[in-house]
């Protein structure tokens, strides 16, 4: 029988204590594949993942130092380690004060961890491990190896487990009762911001809590821009209508996007959402256990192309999807699919595909959901009506 989550003192876990475990264990044989002695996790992802613990206030320094053996230690912020003995089944640290230095803790605790001789991972491609900290580390501690260590938490985070895929359904549950609000507010005169507002109301309310990623509201040309959001545009009859929009739950994320024509749509949008609908329907159709990343990208992009609308194509078919904070939902980095890419689909992979034109001067055409690779097949875990609203 499954093990519940257990409840910490005041808050609870959003997983079981075995599942932590599992975690930490893979994250530890990770390391003896690279013949690592100590790991020091600063990603927030990373360190939610392993922990529980969650803030922010990661826009200050924080750090898990995982050992090979023995209780991985913290290093936050004073006011942050309340969320260490409230939120976290790890609750050892270094608590720094604001008049303190975050070196000088990091240090004490590899040093106390027997780092000073040791092979320390770091992560080298995430936002959060500062060059003053490592470049101190390497200083102090000249008899230790550093190693570039990104993919070892990653890694373990590709596949989710059940419990983790029923999080990313209710954030995708979310994400559709947004959808659906920000529709319904579609009228010509109304502004960006007052159908976004719909969106953020209805989506909360559903139970997501505060999203790491903004919702894209976009009207009229401005959407063919990349990553343009709502800047109060007035909405007027002929415009598009972008969408894109992720909810979250316990940190997961699950998200939509969709495009809605604000009266009949030109021949050339038509054009444009039939071959996109056909690109999301054929790459939904070629997911399986097994099929390369390369193979799924080439299934959606040929539709396209095939349309005519392959330079409109601008970026990857898709990205995994999990546990995120701002400022994005994205597991890219761990996993993605694009062109010619060799890496292997595997059961409990999740992913939010993109298909998308950007067609300069009239907007974005895109279709999107949000789905877990199963034994056989794929599971669509958006559940919204797969067409061009017209409003």
């Amino acid at each position: 029988m499954a093990e519940k989550p257990q409840a910490s003192k005041e808050f609870g876990y959003p997983f079981s204590i075995a599942e932590y475990k599992a975690r930490l264990k893979r994250v530890r044989d990770g390391m003896k594949a690279k013949t690592l002695d100590l790991l020091l996790v600063t990603g927030p992802e990373n360190i939610y993942y392993l922990t529980g613990y969650r803030t922010t206030g990661y826009y200050v320094y924080q750090a898990l130092v995982v050992p090979l053996t023995g209780e991985p230690q913290f290093v936050v912020r004073r006011l942050e380690f309340t969320n260490v003995m409230s939120l976290s089944w790890l609750k050892g640290g270094y608590a720094v004060g604001d008049t303190e230095s975050y070196f000088e803790a990091t240090a004490r605790c590899v040093e106390k961890l027997g780092g000073a001789r040791s092979r320390i991972g770091f992560d080298d491609q995430g936002f959060f491990l500062p060059a003053a900290i490592l470049d101190g580390l390497r200083n102090r501690l000249k008899s230790a190896t550093f190693v570039p260590a990104s993919a070892v938490v990653e890694t373990c985070r590709m596949i989710k487990s059940p419990k983790e895929i029923e999080y990313i359904r209710k954030a995708a549950g979310t994400a559709v009762k947004g959808l659906d609000a920000g529709l319904k507010a579609v009228k010509p005169g109304r502004t960006e911001n007052e159908v976004a507002g719909a969106v953020y109301d209805a989506m909360v309310s559903a139970g997501s809590e505060y999203v790491s990623s903004q919702p894209y509201v976009v009207a009229g040309p401005r959407s063919a821009l990349g990553h343009a959001t709502f800047e109060r545009g007035k909405i007027r009859k002929g415009h598009l209508v972008f969408f894109e929009i992720g909810g979250c739950w316990f940190r997961y994320g699950g998200a939509i996007m969709r495009t809605a024509s604000v009266g009949k749509p030109s021949t050339e949008v038509k054009r444009a959402a039939d071959a996109v609908l056909g690109a999301l329907d054929a790459i939904l159709n070629a997911i399986r256990p097994g099929v390369t990343s390369g193979q799924v990208d080439r299934a959606g992009r040929s539709v396209v192309e095939r349309a005519g609308l392959g330079k409109h194509w601008l970026h990857r078919t898709g990205y995994s999807i999990g546990c995120g904070f701002p400022p994005g939902w994205g597991e890219g980095h761990i996993m993605d699919l694009k062109p010619n890419d060799p890496r292997k689909l595997q059961a409990g992979m999740t992913f939010h595909i993109v298909p998308m034109v950007n067609l300069p001067g009239i907007g974005a055409v895109g279709f999107s959901e949000t789905f877990a690779v199963g034994k056989t097949g794929v599971q669509v875990l958006t559940k919204a009506a797969r067409r061009m609203p017209v409003l």
